[in-house]
């Protein structure tokens, strides 16, 4: 001991002067070794600390150091010598002793530096965390210190004292994911409390302002990472943030977290990214509800504004390469755009917080939602108390302009704010300042541009317009809201309040472009809001007419009325803005020439396009608008200047002198000066730009304006809107501007009688037009197009004035042509008015040749395009002829009409080219002078049926063309126009001559036909082109006929399209296959028998069992004719007719003939499934079979053929005679093993037929040892098992010549049957290959590579067998090897492990053996990989399961402590039976050695890292309080306290709860060390330990009874001499309890023990809502009765804000509690069962109503009360009453959609459980009471009754399951009717389940057999349903619906019955 000297005194020197202490460099003072370390520091001289710390220093920024790094090895060296640093300590307390700062500040420097060091290497964290443990204890000064040195007034004391803390905080920081854990973080919890306690975190708030600062007091950190020499604000900041998400900082939260935000403005990036990191771990945890009130705390108004103050910092951090900008950008996103996240919380949209407010100054808006005041008024602050995000908006209210930054970074955020948000926009413009004054400055255009960015948000989730729902619901599925939002408040998220229609209007009409165009895309980006808005409140006012409703209005209707008119108040009038859109359009010459030119013609484009964007808007949102200005909108698209901008263009065009550059027509379409400037419209296809966008309004315009009439004519024009918007789509080069004058037309024209016959037709029409490209363009194709349109501009104003007219004319042309059945055949009566006026037109020679070829040649096309619609050309052909009269006619008048003939001829040609003609050798196909229109190139392209015909049949041939025109013609076009394009190529395929001559080119077009259907996804239209193309003629001759044989593959891929299921194909397929068995018929010299086998082929899936058995007879008839050319395919065929025919004696009868088809395997499966059907099963009665025709089958050694004689041995005894007599009488056939199967069934012979025995012994031993076949193998096994039964003498014999070698998985099946028969077969044969099994598993055990698949179900096998052959004894001399050979090499291998434990378990074993044995298996790799918590829970099961069989075959070997102490670490202290077998182990070592375990115990900890082992504290406390709480409330009652109670079959059983025997002990143990503190008491209560203690005296088990009320008692005795601040509270609790208790010895009821651990655990968390209800019902009474329900009344009617969680606690109280008979009898005492049956049938909450039935189920479970219940309050009527008012009352909730059938699903299926569980219950006192002579009970009446209400409706599988196992389960009862009734209603609804996808599921099959079985023979003979109902169900059984082995089962006690008789 050092002893310090007396210093001398130096005159005045009124204090000791600290010795001067010199630091040295680096490497000048170094220690060698820890030796030297420690002697050095035992000094306690400040210099060896500095010396030794000098040494060891590593920047914070250098960690972790690696395990070689010479500080990490000196300090190593050091704690092998001193373990808790005590040399460090006792300097420290000196120091602090005697006031010697500088040694205090060295010795806490220096531990310090040792704890960072050691921190992150995971190798010292059992030695750091002793460390900080001396540090924080209570036994030790150290905390003192510590405080004493933060609370200090000097600057270094303060350094020092948080440069230890935060070094100790870090070794075991809490994280917001351990909190819910005690393992984790607990320590430094610990240290802060220290902190806490001592008073230190009062002064933190000041201490965070204490930075290190430069010689001119400036903040300067550098580059480097300022924990590399921190100052105290960063020593603070590493000790407060790993805190943040804890309860002990929050509630210090208040006077830290604003200086801690306010200095991080001038902390360094790397430490606001630090800060930062921790605040978004803090509130990022796992539990929701947590990291919402940590966020509470965390964040308020003044930390984000000093957040979004970081925005504008743009230093870099060097450890992400991003600015401090990007940092803050990022956090404040996720925690305030993110909602649920952060103080971002969910909200409703614009629904306020609260819909009614009746507060003073409250008004009723317009809808019925509260209108609070004007919005953002300060002196009415009601608007911030409806917000959800009260945070946010003030937030929000506070940056104001500042939004509108350099950088945009602000506004950015806040954008994302608000569209999470969206209820923040209404309040935040009357803050927001924002300057929107028209002028032209970089401020207001940002302005704006944010301000449209906020308007240009989408409209608030769908969701949000809907009713609220519960938390578990789905919202989508809840209806929406009877009233909408308030108006006020959407109208401020569309055109907002600072944006006043002044300033609108100023805008528009500003002098400066740049101020219009910003104002007017704001203005639109508005209106395009409101009709997003508009379009959503339609949706919803849809859905709510579709709902019946008794209002008068709807009151969404009344509310998108009042939102358009609040908006028309917003805006200025229309006139405004087509005076804002003439000016524009106007103020730029016509020709731009120079660059201001150019720049005004670009200035003028840009606002004409966002001024027809606003008139369209308007017009759409706003009709009325439009209505009232009374403004032809057909002048947007052509006005008079621009008519006559047309004319002067057509006359130019001409003449050919106005080709521009492009070689368009530069003055069509100009901007007239009338309307809105000219047109937008016209011919103007050369447009781009903003100019194209003109277009696209005016089109999107002219589609969505009400009453605008095309058939007019334009202002100024000779023609129709309908010429203009043609010209328009012909001549324009923008694909969007043609996509959309193709929907305006079809918009216009579809509704007409001129094309509602056929929709498709119209796109022919389109096609064939003249149209414009980058190749074809000029004056020429122009000349044409106005040609062509002005014709047909006539013709179809004249057919829609009168289409009927043109309609009749069209029939007249071919009568009888059309049918009004066949629609789409028809064509438009525009075809005839073109004929009409053409007619007219020459004859009257008002048009030209030139323009009359136009028109005749469009009608080519048109005509070609019409092929795919028509049946025949008949009249295509008669049109033609009309054209041919018509121009004969006018020659006959003197008009020369030249080369108009040619033009007709064409169109001959073209038909006769489709019909596989040639074209007229007249046709001038290169005269330059015939009539062509300009864009034929182009429009052969993409015609398709121009492709078809001039495609050369060579090119037909490749498979690159046909994949070309699939992916060009059939995979773009619609369904419609593949369906014309697919008849199109059926009109080709019947020509001889021409491009499909040849065979390859068919194929290539079936194979394109093929993909056509393939294509179709409409079912009409598919159904449509099948008929077509299977009732076509020509395809008809090559299915059916040898002249499709060369492409028969494709024909057959068009056959696949047919499907049996539909009822047209299934009609074509059947009547293709009537055709060709009708030749098969006729073929009498089987000449074509062959050919038409192949084609019936893929006809055969429509054959039906009339005409197969038609067919099957003429090929037996031909067979002689067959045979010769049999092959696969034929074979295939016949046997598929065999199979269709449904008649197996027609093919037993004909088996010989059958043979030689090669059709035998047919046969058998004919069979099979005729004994499957119950009704044609009965034609098989009368079966026989000749022996030739066995011995024929025999004879053909195939396998088919052995199958065949199984099959008819099982079908009639007769069969199985003759194929008896035919083996007894050759011997030589019973060598094949295919016979065996056969000889299984024989052996079901009755005695005096098969007098003579087949040895088929060694045929069976033999297939066991060498055979393949599994089902031979299987059968063999079968049939040894059964002679062994019948102590045959061979088999024994056989078995006995078996040897090692011979022993496979077949002989370890046959032992396993033979050992399932232990009682009827020799032992010595079970011995024999027992003891060969045990030798197979040595060699297998012991070989060197891996164990097969095979050899683990051999081991499997083995393992069965020995524990089923109890009687046969097992040699040890044989099973030691096996247990030796499994250790060593097999523990990895669950099968072999659980052989070797039934082998343990079987034999005496030495105990040298066991010794040995043990040692091996503690020092495997096995063990190892066991105590690793990812091991699987099976494979450690096994291992301890063998673990413990060693262990308890001879306690003498195994109680040793070198075999107790490896089982530490291997335990986890859980339920399941692997620890309960660890503990039993604990348990034999305490009763043979009489020494406690507990020393052993106190190194165990819950993580399975092994303790210190100073306190079993320490192991008890590492106990998840969550889990031990959890076994509170699932608490083993029938757990004793030695033993280990029963096997588990799933290894995972009671994972999830403590072993009560356990924990008990470790607090027994706890106590009986007398070091526990009153912390510690606190620490215990947390665990929840106490509360487990208690429930412990509701065990079963009177001795662990006994020992939890010694344990309790010894408690309340100790924390009787202990304070800590819940202890007074604590002991009135245990003593109120005591006093409950009568006798030591009394069993208290669950439900009173598990309140008692309710009230403890909210005791030791206060913040629990149940610690003020628990503490107030306790503190209210001096006596606590245990014989009535805790706070029943007080929280099942609860009033409060918390009533609904307070009555969800005491429902899952009441589930969880009632567990016993005397549970029972508590609650019976209050009738809570009718007190929960009220509530569950006045509630609609799911959840709720999930929980009362849970409730009630645990109360069914117990006998007593389930006979109660159902005998005097008539538990089964009330569930019968609320099974049929589930659905009623899902439909009166909210829910709506899959959550509500999901919620009536699984009630039901809660209720079904109930029933089940009362049957249980009940039947055993029921079968008492008759045996007793005693009528059945009214019960049964009352079951009855509930099944008839179920079965009323449709049931499920799995409701019939649970319906069949209750009956199963009630006809054990004799005496009762309800079989009789119900039966055969399950029956029916079997039936029902059939017709459904979902088969019956096994185990509800087997329920009803057994039912059946149960039936009394009464019943059975006199009840024509039960007895029809027990026929269906065996019927269903037998045919294997219900498994395997009872189907066999059933087949063979029916073949037995059917025999005996």
């Amino acid at each position: 001991m050092v002893v310090l000297k007396r210093k001398r005194d130096f005159g005045e020197q009124g204090e000791q002067s600290a010795p001067v202490i010199t630091r040295p460099k680096a490497g000048t003072k170094s220690f060698a070794s820890g030796k030297a370390v420690k002697d050095a520091l035992d000094t306690a001289s400040p210099q060896a600390f500095v010396s030794f710390r000098q040494q060891i220093v590593t920047p914070h920024s250098s960690l972790p150091l690696a395990l070689n790094h010479p500080a990490v090895v000196i300090i190593q060296h050091y704690l092998d010598i001193s373990p808790t640093c005590e040399e460090i300590f006792r300097a420290w307390q000196i120091g602090d002793q005697t006031k010697t700062e500088v040694q205090a500040q060295a010795a806490v420097e220096l531990l310090a530096e040792i704890i960072n060091i050691l921190t992150p290497i995971p190798f010292f964290r059992s030695s750091v965390i002793g460390i900080v443990n001396k540090l924080v204890s209570t036994n030790e000064p150290c905390s003192e210190y510590l405080n004493r040195l933060c609370q200090s007034g000097r600057r270094d004391d303060v350094y020092h004292g948080y440069l230890l803390s935060a070094a100790a905080i870090a070794v075991d920081p809490p994280t917001s994911t351990s909190l819910g854990s005690t393992s984790s973080g607990r320590l430094g919890l610990k240290v802060w409390a220290v902190l806490v306690e001592g008073g230190s975190v009062r002064g933190l708030g000041k201490q965070l302002g204490m930075r290190r600062r430069n010689k001119e007091g400036m903040v300067g950190y550098g580059e480097t990472d300022p924990l590399d020499k921190p100052d105290i604000r960063h020593l603070i900041l590493r000790t407060v943030l790993p805190l943040l998400s804890s309860s002990t900082f929050q509630a210090h939260a208040r006077s830290i977290l604003p200086p801690l935000y306010s200095g991080l403005a001038a902390d360094p990036p790397i430490t606001v990214y630090r800060v930062l990191t921790a605040l978004w771990n803090a509130v990022s945890g796992p539990s929701i509800g947590l990291n919402r009130r940590t966020s509470l705390v965390l964040f308020h108004e003044k930390s984000l504004e000093h957040l979004w103050q970081l925005l504008s910092r743009q230093d870099v951090e060097a450890s992400t390469g991003k600015t401090v900008s990007e940092i803050a950008e990022a956090f404040l996103e996720e925690i305030t755009t993110v909602p649920g996240q952060g103080i971002c919380f969910t909200d409703e949209g614009w629904y306020s917080r609260r819909v009614a407010d009746v507060n003073p100054g409250t008004t009723e808006g317009n809808n019925g939602i509260s209108a609070i005041g004007p919005v953002g008024d300060d002196r009415n602050d009601n608007w911030k108390k409806g917000l959800h995000n009260r945070i946010l908006g003030n937030v929000v209210r506070k940056v104001g302009n500042k939004a509108v930054d350099d950088d945009g970074v602000v506004g950015n955020w806040l954008v994302k704010v608000f569209e999470a948000c969206p209820e923040l926009i209404a309040g935040y413009w009357a803050h927001s300042a924002l300057a929107v004054d028209p002028r032209l400055n970089a401020r207001w255009v940002a302005t704006m541009a944010y301000i449209g960015r906020i308007i240009s948000l989408p409209p608030p989730s769908l969701n949000t317009f809907r009713q609220n729902v519960p938390a578990d619901s789905d919202p989508s599925s809840a209806p929406f809201r009877s009233q909408p939002p308030a108006t006020s408040v959407i109208i401020e998220s569309i055109l907002p309040a600072p944006l006043t229609k002044t300033h609108i209007m100023k805008g528009l009409q500003h002098t400066d472009g740049l101020v219009q165009h910003v104002t007017a895309i704001t203005l639109a980006r508005g209106l395009q809001k409101l009709s997003d808005v508009q379009q959503l409140f339609l949706q919803i006012e849809q859905e709510i007419e579709d709902e019946p409703s008794t209002s008068q209005e709807n009151a969404w209707t009344k509310g998108r009325r009042e939102l358009e008119l609040e908006a028309r108040k917003r805006i200025p009038e229309l006139s405004v803005i087509i005076a804002f859109a003439q000016k524009a359009a106007t103020m730029a010459p016509s020709e731009a020439e120079t660059e201001a030119e150019i720049a005004l013609a670009s200035k003028s484009a840009m606002l004409t396009e966002i001024a027809l964007r606003i008139f369209g808007l308007c017009n759409k949102t706003m009709p009325s608008m439009g209505s009232e200005m009374k403004f032809d909108v057909g002048r947007l698209l052509v006005s008079a200047s621009s008519a006559s901008a047309e004319r002067r263009a057509r006359r130019e065009a001409r003449e050919g002198s106005v080709v521009s550059d492009s070689g368009s027509v530069a003055s069509v379409g100009t901007m007239g000066t009338a309307g809105m400037g000219g047109g937008f419209g016209q011919a103007r296809g050369d447009v781009e730009g903003f100019e194209a966008l003109s277009q696209l309004h005016v089109l999107q315009l002219l589609g969505e304006v009400r009453d605008w009439t095309w058939m007019n004519k334009a202002a100024g024009s000779q023609y129709t809107y309908l010429y203009h918007i043609l010209l328009l789509n012909l001549s324009t080069r923008q694909p969007v501007t043609q996509l959309k004058t193709v929907a305006l037309l079809e918009h216009l024209l579809l509704p007409t009688l001129l094309f509602d016959h056929d929709a498709s037709e119209l796109s022919i029409w389109l096609e064939g037009l003249p149209r414009a490209s980058d190749k074809i363009s000029g004056p020429m194709l122009l000349a044409q197009q106005i040609h062509l349109l002005s014709f047909l501009d006539d013709c179809f104003r004249r057919a829609t004035k009168t289409p009927y007219r043109y309609i009749e004319d069209s029939f007249a042309l071919v009568p009888d042509y059309f049918e009004y059945s066949r629609l789409a055949e028809m064509i438009s009566p525009v075809l005839m008015t073109i004929l009409e006026q053409l007619n007219a037109k020459i004859m009257g020679q008002l048009i030209s040749t030139e323009a009359a070829g136009v028109v005749l040649v469009y009608i080519r096309r048109i005509i070609l395009g019409l092929v795919g619609k028509q049946k025949n050309l008949r009249f295509l052909f008669a049109i033609i002829d009309k054209l041919d009269e018509m121009l004969d006619k006018a020659q006959e008048s003197g008009q020369a009409r030249v080369g108009l003939k040619d033009v007709v001829q064409g169109m001959r040609d073209d038909l006769a080219l489709v019909q596989g003609g040639k074209a007229s050798k007249k046709a001038k196909v290169d005269d330059p002078e015939a009539h062509r229109l300009r864009d034929e190139e182009d429009w052969s392209s993409r015609s398709f049926e121009q492709t078809c015909l001039t495609t050369a049949p060579d090119d037909w041939a490749e498979t690159a063309y046909i994949n070309r025109l699939d992916s060009i013609f059939v995979q773009t076009a619609d369904d419609a126009t593949t369906n014309r394009r697919a008849n199109f190529l059926l009109q080709l395929l019947p020509s001889k001559k021409g491009f499909l001559a040849t065979t390859a080119s068919k194929s290539s077009a079936l194979q394109l036909l093929d993909r056509c259907l393939a294509s179709l996804f409409v079912q009409r239209h598919k159904a449509q082109l099948k008929s077509n193309v299977f009732e076509n003629d020509y395809l008809k001759k090559l299915f059916l006929s040898d002249k499709g044989d060369q492409v028969r593959s494709s024909l057959i891929a068009l056959v696949a399209h047919l499907s049996p299921a539909i009822p047209a194909d299934a009609s074509i397929g059947e009547t293709s296959v009537l055709e060709l068995l009708d030749a098969l018929k006729h073929d009498k010299k089987g000449e074509k028998t062959e050919q038409i086998l192949l084609l019936l082929q893929p006809w055969i899936r429509f054959l039906r069992e009339e005409t197969a058995m038609k067919a099957l007879k003429a090929i037996v008839k031909r067979a002689d004719t067959v045979i010769p050319f049999l092959n696969p395919k034929i074979t295939v065929t016949i046997e598929s007719i065999v199979i269709t025919t449904r008649d197996p004696v027609y093919s037993i009868n004909h088996i010989k003939d059958l043979v030689r088809l090669k059709s035998i395997s047919p046969v058998v499966q004919l069979i099979r499934d005729t004994l499957m059907d119950r009704e044609n099963r009965k034609s098989l009665t009368d079966l026989s079979i000749k022996k030739g025709t066995i011995r024929e089958l025999l004879a053909t050694r195939e396998d088919a053929a052995f199958e065949l004689i199984t099959v008819l041995a099982q079908t009639t005894k007769e069969a199985a005679e003759t194929i008896q007599q035919v083996l007894v009488k050759d011997v030589t056939l019973l060598e094949d093993e295919r016979i065996l199967p056969s000889v299984e069934i024989l052996l079901d012979l009755p005695s005096d037929v098969s007098k003579t025995k087949l040895d088929v012994v060694p045929l069976a031993v033999k297939i066991l040892v060498s055979s393949n076949s599994s089902t031979h193998q299987y059968s063999a096994s079968r049939l040894l098992t059964r002679l062994s039964q019948q102590k045959d003498s061979n088999v024994m014999q056989e078995i006995s010549k078996l040897k090692l070698a011979d022993y496979d998985l077949p002989l370890a099946r046959l032992t396993e049957k033979m050992a399932e028969k232990d009682d009827e077969v020799e032992p010595s044969t079970i011995k024999h290959l027992v003891e060969l099994g045990l030798q197979y598993a040595v060699r297998v055990c012991s070989k060197a590579s891996e164990i097969s698949l095979e050899d683990q179900t051999t081991l499997i096998s083995l393992d069965h067998a020995i524990t089923t052959a109890t009687s046969t004894q097992v040699d040890v001399q044989l099973a030691e090897p096996v247990i030796t050979a499994i250790i060593q090499d097999r523990l990895h291998v669950e099968e072999a492990v659980k052989l070797a434990v039934t082998l343990a378990r079987r034999v005496e074993m030495k105990a040298s053996f066991i010794r040995q044995q043990l040692q091996a298996l503690l020092a495997s790799s096995a063990y190892n990989r066991c105590i690793d918590s990812t091991c699987p829970a099976s494979t450690r099961l096994n291992f301890i399961r063998l673990l413990h069989s060693l262990f308890s075959a001879s306690t003498y070997v195994s109680c040793q402590p070198n075999f107790i102490e490896p089982l530490v670490p291997l335990y986890r202290g859980s339920l399941s039976e692997s620890d309960r077998l660890i503990l039993n182990m604990f348990q034999l070592f305490e009763g043979y050695r009489k020494l406690s375990i507990s020393s052993i115990l106190r190194y165990w900890s819950a993580s399975g890292i092994i303790g210190s082992g100073n306190r079993s504290f320490d192991a008890l406390t590492s106990l998840d309080a969550q889990k031990v709480f959890a076994t509170c409330q699932a608490y083993p009652l029938r757990r004793p306290l030695r033993g280990y109670g029963k096997s588990d079959q799933n290894p995972e059983n009671g994972e999830a709860l403590y072993d009560p025997v356990f924990v008990m002990n470790l607090l027994a143990s706890t106590m009986s060390e007398g070091t526990v503190t009153g912390l510690d008491w606190v620490e215990i209560l947390r665990s929840n330990a106490l509360g487990l203690t208690i429930c412990g005296l509701s065990s079963r088990d009177k001795d662990l009874r006994a020992v939890a009320g010694y344990t309790l008692a010894k408690a309340y005795s100790l924390i009787n001499k202990k304070p800590f601040y819940e202890r007074n509270q604590l002991l009135y609790t245990l003593r109120i309890l005591r006093h409950s208790i009568e006798t030591p010895s009394t069993r208290v009821p669950t439900l009173t023990s598990l309140f008692f651990a309710h009230a403890l655990r909210s005791l030791a968390n206060p913040s629990h809502f149940l610690y003020p209800l628990s503490s107030r019902f306790l503190l209210q009474r001096h006596v606590f009765d245990p014989t009535d329900t805790p706070m029943l009344y007080s929280m099942l009617y609860a009033s409060g804000d918390g009533w609904k969680r307070e009555r969800g606690w005491m429902i899952r109280f009441l589930k969880d509690g009632v567990r016993s008979e005397a549970d029972w009898r508590v609650i019976r005492r209050r009738k809570v069962w009718s007190l929960l049956a009220t509530l569950f049938s006045s509630s609609l909450d799911p959840s709720f109503r999930r929980s009362v039935l849970q409730a009630m189920e645990s109360m069914v479970s117990i006998p007593a009360a389930a006979r109660s219940l159902v005998l005097r309050d008539g538990l089964i009527v009330w569930l019968s009453n609320q099974w049929t008012n589930v659905t009623r009352r899902q439909a009166s909730s909210n829910l709506k959609g899959t959550k509500a059938q999901t919620w009536e699903k699984d009630e039901k299926a809660t209720i079904l459980k109930l029933v089940e569980k009362v049957c249980i219950g009940m039947i055993p006192t029921e079968i008492e009471r008759i045996k007793e002579g005693k009528d059945v009970g009214n019960w049964i009446g009352h079951v009855e009754i509930f099944y008839r209400r179920i079965l009323d409706s449709d049931v499920d599988v799995e409701r019939l399951e649970i319906l069949s196992r209750i009956l199963y389960r009630l006809s054990t009862i004799p005496q009762i009717n309800i079989i009789s009734t119900t039966l055969p209603s399950l029956v029916d609804q079997l039936k029902k389940l059939d017709e459904s996808p979902a088969n019956p599921r096994e185990n509800v099959l087997s329920y009803l057999f057994h039912v059946g079985l149960n039936v009394s023979v009464a019943d059975k003979k006199y009840k024509t349903g039960v007895r029809d109902a027990i026929e269906d169900i065996g019927w269903r059984v037998e045919r294997g619906d219900a498994g395997v082995e009872l189907a066999e089962w059933v087949r063979k006690e029916r073949r037995l019955v059917e025999w005996e008789k």
